[in-house]
């Protein structure tokens, strides 16, 4: 469950209530049981905007993170050709 902003009636309260610290009459907290008391008894309750899934985007979208066909990505260096021979780089046990 998302995340929720709530406000007690009491204006500037400082403390904890069902479990939820207040601070300046704000607390923030995502327990299901928390929010119904919170709801039940007058505070006002807001979800976070953060937490709120971005809608999917369009199947016909196309994705804004590709390079173009003609270029190779800087991070994705070209493959080694078949045949060549690695070695290894150390050096021999004295």
């Amino acid at each position: 469950m998302p995340r929720h902003i709530i406000e007690t009636p009491v204006d500037g309260y400082t403390g904890t209530v069902a479990g939820v610290r207040f601070i300046a009459g704000r607390g923030e907290t995502d327990d299901e049981n928390a929010l119904a008391y919170f709801q039940r008894h007058g505070y006002t309750v807001t979800p976070v905007e953060d937490d709120i899934e971005p809608a999917e985007p369009d199947v016909d979208d196309p994705p804004t993170d590709t390079a173009p066909a003609n270029e190779t990505p800087a991070e994705n260096p070209p493959a080694e050709p078949e045949g060549t021979k690695r070695t290894s780089r150390r050096t021999p046990a004295k």
